[in-house]
């Protein structure tokens, strides 16, 4: 079983059996069923009832039995906080119609394309930030709705693992984009061998490119976590950026320390400039295999998935900063 937790930076399930059939796709609302009933007795009875998902979010067996884990359940249903926060949740989700259609768009599109896909089974839960915001497995999916409340949520994720760049993403709108990328996770072909810098920008670049083949109609800023202000300055100076990973020789640069600066979450990227987004190699990578798949017709989203050939994907891409 694959598993795959976003701290999220970031964040579609949905699936087809044909063209013209779309796969229904329900939610578990294990939000609304954890707080149906505030005693002991029915904590322990949610958890007996729902063991894969008890068992996944909170990594917990036989979770019935586990008293502690009964009593701090029990006593946070009936905190007056948590209470108000799973009312604001509610209220933000509704019957959580847009985030069904989305998903169903999502899966219809990637069973369509890998006729392997199987549509996992989804839970929503609210808990007060105690288990993962969002985890993904081949068979199963969990949100925790309270990490998504938005904004104006009274209460939102707390602590020095959620700075202010990070936090704004915890919206409803970035679920579904989060959910794909992770699956793209299993069709992504890689060369273990290959620890360049150029390999890892790749990866994420097929599995941007996937995201949006899956979601067509869902704005850049939500699959790759920039604000539409990011997006635009990062095009235009694309010229900058790319200058900077080629004068700096960091394409084929295999030290792990390097690589980080590029690659993992920062509020921006220093070595370029306080204006260059964080995670820039994510981005230019995503430039990379949007090129290279737009302009090759005949290469599908799943033979570009299989291709695990960085350097033929980068060369035959013909980038080298262009903003065409």
């Amino acid at each position: 079983m694959r598993l795959w937790m976003a701290p999220l930076g970031l964040f579609c399930l949905f699936f087809l059996v044909s063209c013209s059939k779309k796969e229904d796709v329900t939610l578990l609302r294990l939000d609304q069923q954890l707080f149906a009933d505030k005693s002991a007795n029915g904590i322990r009875a949610f958890l007996n009832r729902n063991p894969g998902v008890v068992q996944l979010y909170f990594n917990a067996n036989e979770a019935g039995s586990d008293t502690a884990l009964v009593r701090e359940l029990t006593n946070r249903v009936n905190n007056p906080a948590l209470n108000e926060l799973n009312q604001q949740v509610q209220a933000e989700f509704g019957d959580m119609t847009d985030l069904k259609n989305q998903l169903a768009e999502a899966f219809t599109n990637i069973k369509k394309d890998f006729p392997d896909f199987r549509v996992p089974r989804i839970a929503t839960i609210v808990t007060g930030f105690t288990g993962p915001d969002l985890v993904v497995t081949d068979s199963l999916i969990v949100i925790g709705l309270d990490y998504f409340a938005g904004p104006t949520a009274k209460y939102r994720p707390q602590g020095p693992e959620y700075p202010q760049y990070i936090l704004r993403r915890y919206q409803k709108d970035y679920i579904v984009p989060a959910i794909v990328f992770a699956i793209s996770d299993k069709y992504n072909a890689t060369n273990r061998t290959d620890q360049t810098m150029l390999a890892d920008m790749v990866y994420y670049g097929k599995g941007f490119v996937f995201t949006k083949t899956m979601l067509p109609e869902v704005a850049d800023s939500l699959i790759v976590g920039y604000t539409d202000k990011q997006l635009t300055e990062t095009f235009n100076a694309q010229d900058i950026v790319w200058a900077h990973f080629i004068d700096n020789q960091l394409l084929y640069q295999t030290n792990p320390a390097i690589k980080q600066r590029y690659l993992n979450e920062r509020p921006f990227t220093a070595e370029i400039g306080p204006a260059c987004p964080g995670a820039i190699g994510r981005w230019l990578g995503w430039r990379i295999v949007g090129r290279y798949h737009d302009e090759r017709n005949n290469v599908s989203i799943a033979d570009l998935m299989r291709n695990a050939d960085t350097r033929q994907i980068f060369e035959q891409s013909g980038y080298k900063g262009q903003t065409e």
